[in-house]
């Protein structure tokens, strides 16, 4: 039996050479063209059509850097890119990163989600929360880092960890999400520490003593995965800033950035900035929210179901619909409650979750997602992720009974959602539209009031931030979302009279049933449910919520009217953002590690990159498995159409020739990497890819690759596989006077209770016999290949040698189990979320082999078990880590008994 364990080092220096190029993730291809306006320290890129509001985000980010600088105790030491994107892009989303640049990157697609946010403008919450995560991952108070600035920018040593010179991009994500929360939400806009969605999590976890700081501070797999981040650490970040002060909990992010050493560490920085480290405080605040939490109300009545993940409900034809997924990992289940008889029928469907239309006998979600390669579009998509015709760029609220939809429409909707029926504008509106009997209810934020709308007549006004209207009865009476003390529930408004119609503090949205019926979504602790229950009138308005910031006498509130008035900083022309005017020196890196031998091996990038990651070029030396040395540089171009990216190197030491190995390395190459993506739409996805390289190890070999691949995949919630997938990859290479054909296939689907089979087939067939001294045929070797790839190959760990083969064909099918055991930890390195049990059986016919061992043809079968752990390192990365025992029926070429430990990348 032989052992082989691959470092987690050659496996990122592997996977580097394996790709040049890679879509964009930022924006998509053949976006509109930006331009550049430099402000302050900022620069800020936005598209033509956008100037309007990227001259009010960089007139906000004048007033807003002054007030972050004090609070968070620094300035910026790299220019920072505001990037307003355009309506190729509706995405309700927004990011900042501190790679390739210190920048954020802002979506115009809040129009989808209107009343999660609690504020009244979208782009006011975008710029005032990742510009928090900028100041939080920014700063450098320590000389290391700042002198490792110098010369690595905001790269650094990813491995080991050490030095880091950006030590808070380590930090977690509940301190991080939280503070930013905390900081979109003092400014009199609003933010997320209003919703009641927010509050009423908050004190159900509490009352039912969950808020743990193994799963919190963890990336863990925990109700309600990564939304806990949010929920909890803005809680947990305003207890901070009410108990010690804003600056002072805001100036955690300046003390922590000290720990370039161990850039992991809580509980010092905690201690450094608050007198008590992290453990303290995290007591202190969940004793409290236990105490705030008690005489909270739970929703009772029939479950009708329950869900893993937060869906709407909507009323049509009789009937509510909604979308669960009770076990969130598989498709979700359409549910629809008949009000006539009260029966409850439920059927599978690929949907996405959100509220659910029947159009044209048809179901479809509101969703955004690619609607081809080039564009990402919000709208109605049905059961294969196809939008609806007519539907492109509207977050659709229902229907008047004429025909006319009543939308939003999300290229004008940055600010605020903005409202039309038909191709008339309506008016803009600050919450989700109810339309009933033509007549369309909302909210309109006015200050720090909610203005309730029936048509364009004001119904009702009260202060706050959160509400969402739910029904309306056949008296004409009001249903609508709001805070309670303890979080969220049910109102009435009847003639002038406001009514309370629930007790519970978890409702989150409500549907009229009948018979002085309802059906709430709730939160427990284990999930949202939907339950049938009686309504229950007290006399009772919303709740006010108020922090210290709405306290006349505290000096935060004069904060409040910052941005009320803002002086709109007007653009001239603008510059044309392009690689040229853009392009800084972004990272340097450098990753270490051993070969089998014992022998270390590096991959160092310094790299120079833009903004948008449109244009990449690295310079870099590597050291490999063989010992060879070689330096180089590599650049890649992802903004087109097609996608390139060339990779050259020099061999400047030969570590085969060293062994004796003459005359094999080559003195010099070059790798080219070609895609075309062609096709991203529903589930399907497809790839036009051409590839060409100069081994450096065989100075004849010079494959040049073309490969079609199709895909559909389908993978819904936090399910560890694809719950179904079907691959196609056709290809071909010529080397020399050799063409090798073949394909590859594979289909998977998912089986209840998390169980998951599959099967994968492919072949590979030379035009000529096999050479391994020349380096001829279909290749199988032990791992990914430093420079270059050739799709046609093989990759199996148990091989004791790469061989070359005339022809292989090669079958695989496999069953894996998932189990949910996990273990968190807070101060250990190494977090359990949950494992995986898979067993494969692959059958190899390998024919014309040429290799050291002298065999011809060899037919191979084996059986590997494996156990995948799914583990969080360090408390902010998560990792596949596997363990694979294979045996082979016989030892020609492979051990007959190989067991393999490594990272599992899914090569």
């Amino acid at each position: 039996m032989r052992l082989k364990i691959l470092a987690l080092s050659l496996v990122a220096a592997t996977t580097q050479a394996e790709d040049i190029v890679y879509p964009n993730y930022s924006v998509v291809a053949e976006d509109k063209p930006y331009l550049t306006q430099d402000i302050r320290n900022t620069r800020i890129i936005y598209t033509k059509d956008n100037q309007e509001h990227a001259e009010y985000a960089a007139s906000f980010e004048k007033i807003l850097q002054p007030l972050y600088e004090k609070t968070f105790g620094y300035q910026f030491d790299t220019q920072l890119s505001v990037g307003m994107i355009s309506s190729y892009n509706q995405i309700a989303n927004g990011f900042s990163t501190q790679f390739p640049s210190n920048r954020q990157v802002n979506y115009m697609g809040g129009a989808q989600v209107p009343d999660y946010f609690s504020s009244a403008s979208w782009l006011d919450v975008l710029l005032l929360h990742e510009t928090a995560h900028n100041y939080q991952t920014n700063v450098k108070d320590n000389p290391i880092s700042r002198s490792m600035y110098k010369v690595f920018r905001n790269g650094g040593f990813f491995l080991p960890f050490l030095p880091a010179t950006t030590p808070n991009i380590f930090e977690a994500s509940f301190i991080l999400e939280g503070n930013a929360i905390l900081n979109e939400s003092w400014h009199g806009r609003g933010g997320r520490l209003y919703s009641g969605r927010y509050r009423a999590m908050n004190h159900v976890f509490a009352q039912a003593d969950k808020l743990k700081k193994e799963t919190l501070y963890n990336v863990s797999l925990e109700f309600p995965y990564g939304e806990g981040n949010y929920l909890f650490g803005s809680h947990y970040q305003y207890y901070l800033a009410e108990t010690y002060g804003l600056d002072v909990a805001n100036k955690y992010f300046k003390n922590r950035s000290k720990n370039w050493y161990w850039p992991f560490t809580v509980n010092n920085p905690t201690k450094r900035t608050f007198g008590s480290d992290f453990n303290t405080n995290f007591a202190l605040w969940t004793n409290k929210m236990k105490r705030d939490s008690k005489g909270m109300k739970m929703a009772q009545g029939k479950v009708l179901a329950r869900s893993k993940y937060y869906s709407d409900m909507n009323t049509q034809d009789n009937r509510v619909l909604f979308l669960a997924m009770e076990n969130g990992v598989r498709s979700p289940e359409l549910h629809e409650f008949n009000l006539a008889n009260g029966e409850v029928r439920s059927e599978t469907k690929s949907l996405a979750l959100g509220r659910v239309f029947l159009v044209d006998d048809e179901y479809y979600t509101i969703s955004g997602r690619h609607t081809s390669v080039w564009r990402i579009t919000q709208g109605l998509f049905n059961e294969d992720a196809m939008i609806k015709p007519g539907t492109e760029g509207k977050v659709i609220q229902g229907y008047m009974k004429d025909g006319r939809a009543v939308y939003f429409d999300t290229a004008k909707s940055y600010v605020s959602p903005q409202l039309f029926v038909g191709d008339e504008f309506y008016a803009p509106v600050n919450s989700s539209v109810l339309v009933q009997d033509d007549h369309l209810y909302y909210f309109v934020q006015k200050g720090n009031k909610r203005v309730l709308y029936k048509d364009k007549q004001i119904l009702y006004t009260f202060e706050g931030f959160y509400s969402i209207v739910s029904d309306v009865d056949a008296s004409g009476a009001v249903y609508f979302i709001a805070n309670s003390q303890l979080g969220s529930t049910l109102y009435r408004l009847k003639g002038n009279r406001v009514e309370r119609v629930l007790q519970a503090d978890n409702v989150i949205a409500a549907k009229l049933a009948g018979n002085n019926q309802v059906i709430v979504e709730a939160i427990s602790s284990d999930d949202y449910y939907y339950a049938l229950t009686e309504l229950t009138p007290t006399t009772q308005a919303p709740y006010v919520v108020r922090y210290m910031w709405d306290d006349s006498k505290h000096p935060l509130h004069s904060h409040l009217s910052d941005f009320d008035n803002i002086e709109i900083e007007k653009f001239d022309e603008g510059e044309e953002y392009s690689f040229i005017n853009n392009f800084n020196y972004t990272a340097g890196s450098f990753i270490g590690g051993e070969n089998d031998d014992g022998e270390s091996t590096f991959l160092g990038l310094i790299t120079f990159s833009d903004p948008f990651n449109y244009h990449e070029f690295s310079f870099k030396a590597q050291k490999d498995e063989d010992q060879s040395t070689l330096i180089g540089a590599r650049y890649a171009n992802n903004k087109h159409f097609l996608l390139y990216g060339i990779d050259a190197y020099y061999v400047a030491k030969d570590g085969l020739e060293d062994e004796g190995f003459t005359g094999f390395t080559r003195d010099h190459g070059v790798a080219l990497d070609l895609k075309l993506p062609f096709l991203q739409s529903g589930y399907w996805s497809g790839q036009l890819e051409a590839g060409y390289y100069q081994d450096y190890i065989n100075i004849e070999r010079e494959p040049k690759t073309l490969s079609l691949a199709f895909s559909n995949v389908k993978s819904f919630g936090h399910s560890f596989y694809a719950n179904h997938l079907a691959y196609l990859d056709v290809y071909g290479v010529q080397d020399r006077d050799d063409n090798i054909a073949g394909a590859s296939l594979a289909l998977s689907t998912d089986l209840p209770y998390e169980t998951y089979v599959g099967m994968k087939a492919k072949h590979s067939s030379s035009s000529n016999d096999a050479s391994f001294l020349e380096s001829r045929g279909v290749e199988l070797t032990t791992s990914v290949n430093f420079v270059g790839k050739d799709v046609s190959g093989f990759i199996m760990p148990s091989l004791k040698d790469d061989v070359f083969a005339k022809e292989v064909n090669f079958a695989e099918v496999n069953i894996a189990k998932v189990f949910n055991v996990s273990a968190y930890s807070f101060k250990f390195p190494l977090s359990l979320r949950r494992e995986a049990l898979s067993l494969t059986y692959r059958n190899y016919d390998i024919k014309g082999v040429n290799g050291a061992t002298g065999v011809n043809d060899v037919t191979l079968n084996q059986t590997a078990l494996k156990l995948t752990l799914d583990l969080a390192v360090m408390n902010k990365f998560n990792i596949n880590y596997i363990i694979e025992a294979i045996h082979n029926d016989n030892d020609e070429l492979t051990d007959e008994d190989f067991v393999f430990i490594g990272i599992e990348l899914g090569l």
